[in-house]
């Protein structure tokens, strides 16, 4: 009876161990190398291609948008636990900014990867004074992952952040960094070539994220308010029409998730159409590049403007 109940527990045991291995298969996860957590997708779609395989990275908030997005203390202690943190901007993750005071008294190396880019201040933000208590950054707008070139600049200085941290294989991080740089020029050239032969250069969004590519590509962006309510208010859908009508708009620009209710609402109400432009914020769960993705945005933004 003994050895039974024994040979029934190594059963178990035996089980429960090829199920922990299945958990892990494909996982991220490498034993030796650096510890890096990022904040959200475009980061870390970055710094794993500039890191490849070296380096154990890992992604919070990937499912949703970074605007909202508070981390667990799950997150918290992955960031103090790593040897690095890398972040794009303490106005679009604010609640990295309130990290970083702490964190400076730690071991862990911290990147706010955005200040050094040429950033451009938010529409009706370009008079305003800073005044004691009013941090400058605030003015600026951060969605510069949506500019390829701007994306470039970006993965050289993670790149210089990664070859200072590992010595041994800062070539090699100082080459993936200058490659994706020269791929991200690249699709820049490529669609301004596009952009530059399309009927119409004025484009409409839900989310105001698309400055810099409008800026980037002679485009110009117009936001409108209301598309982002589950059911927009009689008033709403008032000023929409006007909008619509003013501007003579084909198309509004959604994110995705917007509810079909609401596009059935506009369309009806208006004559547009609705059709999903993705401010890659959040993660878009496919094996592609960074710059694969944001070339599909482009697409899609291109073939409609033609």
């Amino acid at each position: 009876m003994f050895k039974k109940i024994v040979g029934l527990c190594i059963l178990i045991l035996a089980s429960f161990a090829l199920a922990a291995c299945t958990v892990q298969k494909g996982a991220n996860h490498t034993p030796q190398g650096l510890k890096i957590v990022t904040s959200f997708y475009p980061i870390y779609s970055l710094v794993k291609e500039i890191s490849g395989d070296k380096n154990d990275i890992r992604m919070i908030g990937s499912r949703s948008g970074i605007h909202s997005y508070e981390p667990s203390a799950a997150d918290i202690k992955a960031i103090y636990d790593a040897d690095i943190f890398i972040y794009h901007s303490r106005i679009l993750e604010s609640w990295a900014g309130r990290l970083n005071p702490s964190l400076q008294g730690s071991s862990v190396k911290v990147l706010e990867a955005s200040t050094k880019l040429p950033l451009m201040k938010v529409s009706g933000f370009e008079d305003i004074d800073v005044n004691q208590g009013i941090d400058e950054a605030g003015l600026y707008d951060p969605h510069t992952w949506l500019d390829p070139v701007l994306v470039g600049m970006e993965a050289v200085e993670i790149g210089e952040l990664l070859a200072k941290s590992d010595p041994g294989n800062a070539d090699y991080y100082r080459k993936n960094a200058a490659d994706l740089a020269r791929n991200a020029q690249k699709l820049a050239d490529t669609y301004r070539l596009i952009f530059s032969k399309v009927s119409s250069k004025t484009f409409v969004t839900q989310h105001t994220a698309f400055s810099y590519t409008a800026q980037r590509f002679g485009l110009k962006q117009l936001g409108i308010a209301g598309v982002s309510e589950e059911e927009p208010s009689p008033r709403q859908l008032a000023e929409i029409k006007e909008f619509v009508d003013t501007y003579n708009v084909q198309t509004i620009f959604t994110e995705k998730g917007v509810s079909d209710k609401l596009a059935e609402t506009v369309a009806s109400s208006t004559g547009v159409d609705l059709k999903v432009l993705d401010p890659l914020e959040a993660d878009p769960e496919n094996n592609l590049t960074y710059l694969e993705n944001l070339e599909k945005v482009l697409e899609t933004l291109a073939q409609e403007l033609k």
